[in-house]
């Protein structure tokens, strides 16, 4: 069985128009896949540089917060070496236990006279206060109803 050599041309005629059609499908495909693949490298990179700008930030605040600490640990450890004098235990004692030295006098005053002294400086150092005027009425009503 012998093909005609129509048919052969026939055939290769179809099947080239196939190739041709399969090798732009197959260039268009690859392009596709290359362009969703730089997309997603694109989209990576974005999201590394979102996050190391995030890290810095953390990083900023940890080292302001450590300087913070430091700060305040040498402030205690200054304060404790200075609790550990004579003086400060001295005058501890003194404000807190009421104790006094050997030349010392002891006043107790109570406390509602130390407030009210305390309402008096403050009258004089600031000024009476504004009161709104009473009407004349009613201090005679007071009057009357405390008694003569």
């Amino acid at each position: 069985m012998k093909r005609s050599p129509a048919r052969n041309a026939r055939k290769k005629y179809r099947s080239g128009s196939k190739t041709t059609i399969n090798r732009s499908v197959r260039k268009k495909i690859v392009k596709i896949g290359l362009i969703a693949i730089s997309i997603f490298l694109l989209y990576s990179v974005y999201n590394s540089i979102e996050i190391t700008g995030q890290k810095i930030e953390i990083s900023k605040k940890a080292r302001k917060e450590v300087d913070k600490l430091r700060f305040e640990n040498l402030k205690l450890a200054l304060a404790l070496e200075s609790m550990q004098t004579d003086e400060y235990l001295e005058v501890q004692a003194r404000d807190r236990l009421n104790f006094a030295g050997n030349s010392e006098f002891l006043f107790v005053i109570p406390e509602p006279v130390l407030e009210s002294a305390e309402e008096r400086v403050d009258t004089y150092l600031n000024g009476p206060e504004e009161v709104e005027p009473v009407p004349t009425y009613m201090q005679w009503f007071e009057f009357v109803k405390a008694g003569i």
